[in-house]
């Protein structure tokens, strides 16, 4: 299984030049923890998070309708290839000490994002195949 199968794509990119307030809505829009944030050329510039929303925006004091994304995104932005196998993606989480990685294509682009939780709903589902497989068998 390779990540393109498991991962998110992503509805909408962002510019890091946008408030946090408006950053904060598309993410209650969309129903999402996290945003990419891509320059004008699709390449991944940063990650926002809601716990980056809370630590650096809330917590410091600064205005969500003043203060632009890129002052609070976090800008150490880990990809991987969405050809790439699913262990190999999770490889680098461990490596890189994340839960979730930016998924690009062939040009760098962004096209998605994997995050832990990804991966344990997969599993899960293959659970549920192999169950049916031996209820299956077992019927026979």
């Amino acid at each position: 299984m390779n990540v393109a199968a498991i991962c998110t794509r992503l509805p909408e990119k962002i510019s890091g030049d946008i408030t946090v307030l408006s950053a904060a809505k598309q993410m209650l829009e969309n129903e999402v923890g996290t945003l990419v944030i891509t320059d004008e050329d699709g390449l991944p510039e940063g990650i926002l998070t809601d716990r980056d929303i809370v630590l650096r925006c809330v917590a410091e004091g600064l205005r969500a309708e003043k203060t632009t994304v890129a002052r609070v995104m976090t800008t150490d932005v880990h990809t991987v290839h969405e050809g790439a196998a699913a262990e190999a993606a999770l490889e680098e989480m461990a490596d890189k000490e994340v839960r979730r990685l930016v998924v690009v294509n062939d040009a760098g682009r962004v096209v998605g994002i994997v995050a832990l939780d990804d991966f344990l709903e997969g599993i899960a589902e293959a659970t549920a195949d192999v169950g049916r497989l031996l209820r299956r068998q077992v019927q026979v």
